[in-house]
């Protein structure tokens, strides 16, 4: 009897535990500063397309030396995740040996052959897109937009997502 009460006992604490903690206390929220304007989510696209949004409470700058988190520029993935908060462009060449030895490394030709579009603008304009792998149907892509401080550290865990399809190019 002593052990069922002991165990009723620790089951009620750890209840008034998890009460205590509160879900409010995540850094998760919804960040409604980028609106993206197209294209439309979901939607078949076609070559050239343009990616544009409106932003709210930030300058874009530049790469300018500065940390300030109003300030920078936007970085646009296209078909992959972004970097990790806090990390910056030289993170995309990461695994490349190459591009370790090389403090030039990663350029603007060296990002955009790895979907990543650093700009100013609030669009960019991509002329292909990149292959998906064999499949039927229409080709699945999405683009990722994050903010970067003027050092090219990306800015907090806000990051905003656009989902859309291309069709399918033939395999000649």
């Amino acid at each position: 009897m002593r052990l069922r009460t002991a165990r009723a006992g620790l089951a009620v604490l750890c209840l008034v535990a998890a009460a205590g903690c509160q879900a409010g206390q995540l850094q998760f929220k919804n960040d409604h500063r980028l609106s993206f304007v197209s294209p439309q989510a979901r939607h078949r696209v076609t070559m050239p397309l343009t990616i544009s949004w409106t932003m709210k409470d930030f300058d874009a700058v530049g790469l300018d030396g500065s940390r300030d988190k109003g300030r920078g520029v936007f970085a646009v993935f296209v078909d992959r995740a972004p970097m990790p908060v806090g990390k910056d462009l030289r993170w995309v060449g990461h695994k490349d040996t190459s591009c370790k030895r090389d403090p030039r490394c990663p350029d603007a030709k060296y990002l955009a052959d790895r979907g990543v579009l650093v700009t100013t603008e609030t669009s960019v304009t991509l002329d292909v897109l990149p292959s998906a792998p064999d499949g039927a149907g229409d080709e699945q892509h999405y683009v990722n937009v994050v903010l970067l401080d003027g050092t090219g550290h990306r800015i907090g865990e806000s990051a905003w997502y656009r989902p859309f399809t291309s069709k399918r190019r033939s395999s000649s």
